[in-house]
């Protein structure tokens, strides 16, 4: 799959969860109950925004450079002139980025007073937990992943941020990751995307669902309802007779017995596996293709197997590395790298025959 991600979530998200509020209001229920059993979210363009400063930067420095260039060429440097102007066009390329994206954005605390206050519809609502690695990777639209930072000052870019292009993300943090402090309270993590709108995502992202303390009995089990099947757990948000603090409780599945969502096996094509083209040293572990295959097949959102081997790259003569390509979409490709130890665990919990 590709994309043009500006951040590698394999090292910045690992087992991070955010939370997205909800407000469980009846003119908002259904559209939020759809988006979960869709396994969609929406990210907004900065107009839609609560924040009326959102996206708001100085660039005075910058223009004022380019104005001191601009002079200091005019005349003397034709060729110089053009090439200024440019690059002058390419910062306003650079800097109308954030008119063109879209902001999911989730706060790091499933437990804030004042958030539950202010989007959990004073504790009427719920609030999901996404694993946010998951929830970026399945979307190649998602551009970056932002930790807000909160400053009394606006955000000014300069030259020297354009000049950092192998890292978009330092001028995008200060265009669309800076908030004033008196937002600081909301903890908040942006997903980026471009453009804005509805996306995709892992329905094995969502990892858990918080209810608020005045969540109705009947919000509760639509949200069970529209998740049922996807082991997904629960939590009733609490708070002593002995503090203002919040807590949380585990809560039932009432759809427990539901069919697994998204059950599959998907076909392996036939030249997905060649055992004669193995090395000598590889033919040992032969058995480990097939298995891998049948496990990868199962994914939920595997369409066919397309290509199963050692993979060059990663794997050793002593700790061989399994590669399975799969096609999860026209011209969406998804790779899995299996260790053996990995294949005997995985292959086991299906329950299937061990001769294949």
């Amino acid at each position: 799959m590709s994309s043009n991600r500006s951040f590698d979530a394999g090292t910045r998200l690992i087992g991070r969860l955010a939370y997205k509020y909800r407000s469980g209001d009846p003119n908002t229920l259904r559209r939020d109950l759809q988006s979960l059993a869709d396994a969609t979210f929406y990210a907004a363009d900065r107009y839609s925004l609560n924040d009326p400063f959102e996206g708001r930067f100085d660039r005075s420095s910058l223009d004022a450079q380019f104005s001191d260039l601009r002079t200091f060429v005019s005349g003397t440097a034709p060729q110089a002139a053009s090439t200024l102007d440019q690059v002058s066009q390419a910062a306003d390329r650079l800097l109308a980025f954030v008119d063109k994206s879209g902001v999911f954005s989730l706060s790091y605390n499933p437990l804030q007073e004042l958030i539950w206050a202010h989007y959990g519809g004073s504790h009427r609502g719920f609030c999901i937990g996404y694993d946010l690695q998951k929830l970026v990777d399945f979307e190649p639209n998602i551009h970056s992943v932002l930790d807000l930072q909160y400053s009394n000052a606006t955000p000014t870019i300069t030259p020297t941020d354009l000049l950092v292009a192998n890292n978009p993300v330092t001028v995008l943090q200060k265009m669309l990751g800076v908030k004033s402090k008196p937002w600081a309270y909301e903890e908040e993590v942006r997903v980026i995307t471009q453009p804005p709108g509805r996306h995709d995502h892992d329905y094995r992202a969502l990892k858990v669902i918080y209810f608020g303390l005045r969540c109705p009995e009947a919000t509760m089990l639509a949200v069970m309802e529209a998740l049922a099947g996807r082991g997904v757990t629960y939590q009733q948000v609490i708070s002593p007779q002995s503090s203002y603090a919040l807590k949380s409780v585990a809560v039932a599945d009432q759809y427990s017995s539901a069919a697994q969502y998204k059950a599959n096996c998907a076909p392996i094509n036939d030249g997905a596996i060649y055992p004669d083209d193995l090395k000598p040293e590889q033919k040992h572990y032969a058995a480990y293709l097939s298995k891998a295959a049948e496990i990868v097949r199962r994914e939920p959102y595997c369409q066919e197997v397309q290509l199963v081997d050692f993979s060059i790259g990663r794997s050793t003569a002593k700790a061989p590395i399994i590669f399975v390509q799969y096609l999860r979409a026209p011209n969406k490709w998804v790779s899995h790298y299996l260790t053996l130890p990995e294949i005997d665990k995985q292959y086991a919990a299906l329950g299937l025959p061990n001769d294949v």
